[in-house]
């Protein structure tokens, strides 16, 4: 009961999360990119846009997966008995 419940509040927060952690991973590369524009030019408002989605579903696939990595180790402790 409690890995489920725990599951889900990971679920929950890994959605709820991932599109901040975005924007502000897209500021910080826009900011670099304003910085040095002889490397890669600065993104315009509509990619700004469309690399904020990209970054949340990269991030929420992520955090599914060390969810699911989690899960995978915690699941052999809670199936041992005691002796």
């Amino acid at each position: 009961m409690n890995l489920s419940l725990g599951t889900g509040y990971a679920v929950v927060g890994l959605v709820l999360w991932a599109a901040p952690l975005s924007l502000q991973y897209n500021a910080w590369t826009t900011a670099l990119r304003e910085r040095h524009p002889n490397v890669n030019p600065p993104p315009t408002p509509e990619w700004r846009t469309r690399n904020t989605k990209i970054m949340t579903v990269i991030f929420r696939i992520a955090g599914a997966f060390f969810l699911l990595l989690s899960i995978v180790y915690l699941l052999p402790l809670i199936n041992t008995k005691p002796h």
